[in-house]
């Protein structure tokens, strides 16, 4: 691995996508979107995904899905990285406004609900939920890893378990179950082995899992983790952010669930494999600040990521974050420039590769790596920019990701 400042620069990046390990690979999914997806997105332009009969449908179940917030009062963090940091506060209220005014059933949250566990924090952050339960939406939230920086599982029920609903709990851990409009959520502690770590559950939490889905058998089906079950699946160093139990992707998938949501990754990413699917949500504050919107009903589900409505909520914060966005994007442009300048590129051939890695870090930004594969892969700087950032861990998940992504990031259809 290189050494040199601008190395040191570089790794300081990598820590705001959490994991992003040389040969970490992406999923065990099909070599081709199922036939399923694929006629759906032949289809999608003619009928937006945020229109159609599941949203108009009063029995379906609207649900709003955000992972990773990382919520923190501490205004002095290092931000250059994770832009809405310097903000937190006014994202989250902003957030939370857009979330009432949307006024899905059930707002959920994937774990890493803040940055470091703080109780204060936590504090805080109950306090603006429970704004959105007393408006009358429901509240699905689990652990994340830096949830337990600073809070143990019983400090952290205690801050947030009056904002659920569980109908049933996991008497060894803060996995519960929650049952809206007919669709069942398996709402999983994968920390409980040890609060902060990486991911995995206990044989006791497993069993209660297996139970769950037995009692459940031939509902709708949810299954919710902070880290990861499909992504990565199989591949080497996975392990700090797929589920370390053996496989429990195959146990969902012979229980006929069809999705997890997940997170963890800080960035908007699907998978699939044997007919389970996986959303990873994206971070609020950073990327293109997305969150999910679902709909889910008798025929099945639709899905979508969009940005945050932050000129109807908060206009002058859309100006500050979209300047907070932009010194992030120059300090990444920075980093980049200087390892071609260490691999030797200059010139043309420097700007090309400028060129091209700006294009990919937009797209999947945006989730829409998979609708620019060919354009990326056919560049005539592709193979140059693999060759100069090879001995750095973004060029083989920079490769992983371009020779990997089956599905749009931001969008899926199910129909059951």
């Amino acid at each position: 691995m290189k050494k040199s400042l601008v190395h040191s620069l570089y790794m300081l990046l990598l820590l705001s996508f959490l994991c992003l390990p040389a040969g970490c690979g992406l999923t065990g999914g099909q070599d081709r979107p199922g036939e399923e997806q694929e006629a759906f997105l032949k289809e999608e332009a003619e009928q937006p995904l945020s229109e159609g009969p599941l949203w108009s449908d009063p029995g379906s179940l609207k649900a709003v899905i955000i992972s990773d917030l990382h919520f923190t009062k501490d205004q002095s963090l290092y931000h250059l990285l994770i832009p809405g940091l310097a903000e937190a506060e006014r994202i989250t209220d902003a957030l939370t406004e857009e979330v009432i005014g949307l006024h899905p059933d059930v707002l959920i949250m994937t774990g890493d609900n803040t940055n470091s566990g703080d109780p204060a924090d936590a504090e805080a952050l109950a306090g603006k939920l429970q704004k959105v339960r007393e408006a009358g939406v429901s509240i699905i939230l689990i652990p994340g890893n830096h949830d337990y920086d600073q809070m143990d599982a019983a400090a952290f029920e205690k801050t947030y378990f009056d904002l659920l609903d569980p109908v049933d709990r996991d008497p060894s851990s803060l996995s519960y179950t929650a049952v809206i409009k007919d669709v069942v959520f398996l709402a999983m502690d994968d920390s409980a082995m040890r609060p902060g770590g990486q991911g995995e559950f206990s044989p006791e939490s497993m069993q209660w899992l297996e139970d769950q889905l037995e009692a459940y058998q031939g509902h709708t089906v949810i299954f919710l983790s902070h880290h990861n079950v499909l992504y990565g699946f199989g591949e080497k160093n996975s392990a700090s952010h797929l589920i370390r139990n053996p496989d429990p992707a195959s146990l969902l998938t012979e229980k006929g669930v069809r999705l997890a949501l997940t997170g963890h990754m800080h960035f908007q990413y699907i998978t699939e494999r044997d007919g389970l699917w996986e959303i990873l949500s994206g971070m609020p504050f950073s990327g293109n600040h997305l969150m999910g919107h679902l709909a889910a009903g008798r025929s099945g589900l639709v899905y979508y990521a969009s940005p945050m409505d932050l000129h109807t909520y908060d206009r002058s914060l859309e100006e500050d974050l979209a300047r907070l966005d932009q010194e992030s994007a120059d300090s990444m442009e920075l980093v980049f420039s200087g390892i071609l300048d260490e691999e030797g590129l200059k010139g043309t051939r420097k700007l090309e590769v400028m060129a091209l890695l700006r294009r990919f870090l937009s797209y999947n930004k945006e989730g829409t790596l998979a609708d620019h594969i060919e354009e990326l892969r056919s560049d005539p700087a592709y193979d140059r920019m693999l060759d100069a950032l090879r001995d750095y861990n973004y060029g083989p998940w920079i490769q992983a990701m371009i020779e990997a992504t089956r599905y749009p990031a931001a969008r899926l259809r199910l129909t059951w």
